[in-house]
């Protein structure tokens, strides 16, 4: 996690994080949960239906799925002003642990990680936006992303499927 995101993370409070705080439509993705593809892609079977890339753009499965399985943070009903960051983040967590939590109770299911990014927008009238993708661990290929420990300006945090306590940020 950036040292910019653990700033936002003690404003937001991520203990307090409850079902209340998944963003509306959450419950169309955990409805539909995880399918494993052909090729062994793992990707959520309500963002696959909407998504509009095609398979043959990707050399691995990783990048297929970052792409697939990655969504803005739904924030059209979210005031401008205010703490919309921390409402951002908490939003994205709350999707990030029950996604990675449906998949840890898949039998044989990989070690998944979701990414969040909160920042501006780069519109005309900025203002605080976020994304999370999700992405398995694939032998032979490297992840989607890492972050690095630091004082970097990027607000990024990362969560994993691979222990009982995913709901911890890394």
């Amino acid at each position: 996690m950036t040292d910019a995101m653990r700033e936002l993370v003690a404003r937001a409070k991520l203990d307090t994080v409850t079902a209340a705080d998944l963003p509306p439509r959450a419950d169309e993705i955990l409805a539909a949960g995880w399918v494993r593809e052909e090729d062994g892609a793992w990707v959520l079977a309500a963002l696959r239906r909407t998504y509009s890339g095609r398979r043959a753009a990707f050399d691995d499965l990783t990048g297929y799925e970052a792409a697939v399985n990655g969504r803005a943070v739904y924030d059209l009903d979210l005031p401008r002003h205010g703490d919309r960051a921390a409402v951002l983040l908490r939003r994205a967590y709350a999707l990030c642990r029950a996604v990675l939590g449906q998949v840890q109770a898949i039998p044989d299911s990989p070690v998944v990680t979701a990414l969040i990014t909160v920042s501006m927008s780069f519109t005309e009238d900025p203002e605080w936006v976020g994304s999370q993708n999700f992405w398995a661990h694939h032998e032979g290929e490297p992840p989607y992303l890492e972050i690095e420990e630091g004082s970097g300006a990027e607000l990024l945090m990362s969560m994993s499927s691979r222990s009982p306590a995913s709901s911890a940020p890394e």
